[in-house]
């Protein structure tokens, strides 16, 4: 596509009609040149001491997207990216879908089977990786970097390809990432269609080993128009997310609105709850894309006079709490997504319902339903399914799993393996994972019931219900707590047991207690439920009926 050729489509991009665009411009070409071209002196990205306007992240972009070109990455191909957040990881990412490539997310923090799993899915010709994630593949065994011909390497690295390490073995050859911005030479861009393939997605292995998601492009326009009616987005706003690019929070829900509107977007390397707010005033951030486990940190911090001094009016991607808005001067905004479908259910802002997550995506149709697929009475807990109403908004399977897909996708309904509650105006309420529920008595229970109320005691910063095997198919319940540090002393787990009884039902009160110092995380910053439930009850754990 030459130049010219892209300013006339890119003419049909505005901000009002981006929603509407035909299917068949729902491509990133056009709509990335319209960007750098007409807003070129415009800022896009900070990165610490670090600036782009859109001008100069295009010309870097279009530069790297030659280099890709002249080592044959273009239809086809599959490209890990294995890079920590930094203004690399975009400029890859953009140019691989300019070249048409298909990029995969790798979490450079990958080791060993996890990521022998992930290449064997992908089988990847080249990929582009940081030190730390070069380390990690010379570890690996020869089986896992079959196919493997170049690693792309991006930052410092004095010693790629060491004698004894597996790519060298492999006779995998090792170019740097600086020496493949091509400044001048041919377009590189080249022509893609709305139902190709532009990114694979790994699900966050919260719940089993993760998948490969194939996303095609015209869910990359879909989910982002989205989130610009869910967030109120403009170009006037900064949008800030240190949240791991790759996660989809961070990369589609995040840098990818920003970019389409022409909005501009701070980039952290990670959260830090003790500076956090004073980087909102600096970096002049007026929304910041976070993980729910975030807000409880940032409240149990002693109130100061940071609080107050940014200019942030919304913070994504977290429950409404009241008391933290007014303290913080901010609004919480939720919806629901998984990364297999994006956004599907939300309010446009400012609107919303508290203690719901919203109502269906106009572009969705969802149903709440019982284990035989039948749609079950409003107030009535029940498997959220959906089907889209629109071509390409969603996933085209899991990369090398079409049984998974097979599973996933049933009775004409894509499963989410989410329980729901919808009320009768149409709004949803999250009621937990159906493989975290709890089976107790006869009687199914929501974990997010239990901790909910648990999160209402002053002393408790956060918690997890678990279902802890009680023999006959049964479970009991189990409850992993995180102290507040100046109420630790001072608490004790019968007596957060006595504060419960009287606000559940008998059936819901946890048997087995225990305290953690922090809950495990996946790499995308979810609590890992699998990792408790596997590690099972802790040492120091109190069973109440003992």
């Amino acid at each position: 596509m030459t130049p010219e050729a892209g300013r006339v489509l890119a003419a049909r991009f505005s901000q009002a009609t981006l929603r509407d665009l035909p299917l068949e411009s729902r491509v990133f070409g056009p709509l990335f040149l319209q960007r750098i071209q007409e807003d070129a002196q415009r800022d896009f990205l900070s990165f610490g001491e670090r600036r782009f306007t859109y001008g100069e992240f295009g010309a870097r972009t279009l530069a790297l997207a030659r280099g890709l070109a002249s080592l044959g990455v273009g239809a086809g191909s599959i490209v890990p990216i294995a890079l920590p957040n930094c203004p690399e990881y975009l400029m890859a990412w953009f140019a691989l879908h300019l070249r048409g490539a298909t990029m995969a997310l790798f979490n450079p923090a990958l080791r060993s089977r996890m990521l022998a799993q992930a290449l064997i899915d992908c089988r990847p010709r080249c990929l582009i990786a940081s030190a730390e994630a070069i380390a990690a593949l010379n570890e690996l065994e020869a089986p896992a970097l079959e196919g493997l011909q170049m690693v792309i390497v991006a930052g410092d690295c004095d010693d790629p390809l060491p004698a004894a390490g597996a790519l060298q073995r492999a006779g995998v050859r090792a170019l740097r990432l600086d020496d493949l911005f091509v400044a001048d030479g041919s377009d590189p861009v080249v022509a893609t269609r709305f139902d190709e393939v532009q990114s694979i997605f790994f699900t966050s292995g919260s719940t089993g080993p993760a998948k490969g998601v194939l996303m095609p492009n015209g869910h990359f326009f879909a989910n982002p128009c989205t989130m610009m009616r869910l967030t109120g987005l403009t170009r006037d706003d900064v949008v800030h997310t240190s949240l791991p690019l790759f996660h989809g929070v961070g990369s589609r829900q995040g840098v990818l609105p920003a970019f389409m509107i022409g909005a501009r977007i701070d980039l952290g390397e990670k959260f830090s709850a003790s500076r956090f707010w004073q980087t909102m005033a600096d970096v002049g951030a007026t929304i910041a894309i976070l993980t729910p486990t975030m807000p409880p940190v940032l409240a149990a911090r002693e109130p100061g006079p940071a609080d107050r001094s940014h200019r942030l009016r919304a913070l994504y991607n977290v429950a409404p709490d009241l008391a933290f808005e007014s303290r913080f001067g901010v609004r919480m905004l939720t919806s629901f997504a998984i990364t297999e479908i994006g956004v599907v259910i939300y309010t446009p802002y400012p609107e919303r319902r508290l203690g719901t997550m919203g109502r269906a995506h106009e572009d969705w149709e969802l149903a709440v339903v019982d284990e035989a697929d039948r749609p079950v009475a409003p107030g009535t807990p029940g498997e959220l399914v959906c089907r889209p109403k629109r071509p390409s908004i969603m996933m085209q399977g899991y990369q090398n799993r079409p049984e998974a897909a097979a599973s996933a996708w049933r009775n004409l309904w894509y499963h989410t393996g989410d329980t729901m509650i919808a009320d009768a105006d149409g709004y949803f309420r999250f009621a937990g994972r159906d493989k975290d529920r709890i089976r107790r008595r006869g009687e199914n229970i929501s974990p997010l019931q239990i901790e909910d109320e648990l999160r209402q005691h002053p002393a408790v910063s956060d918690c997890v219900a678990l279902a802890h095997p009680a023999g006959d198919g049964e479970d009991d319940v189990r409850v992993v707590l995180v102290l507040r540090p100046v109420m630790q002393a001072s608490t004790a787990l019968p007596d957060l047991a006595a504060w419960l009884r009287p606000r559940l039902p008998a059936s819901m009160l946890p048997r087995y207690w225990e305290t953690l110092e922090v809950l495990p995380v996946t790499p995308s910053e979810k609590v890992d439920r699998r990792a408790l439930r596997e590690r099972g009850l802790g040492q120091g754990s109190w069973d109440r009926e003992r």
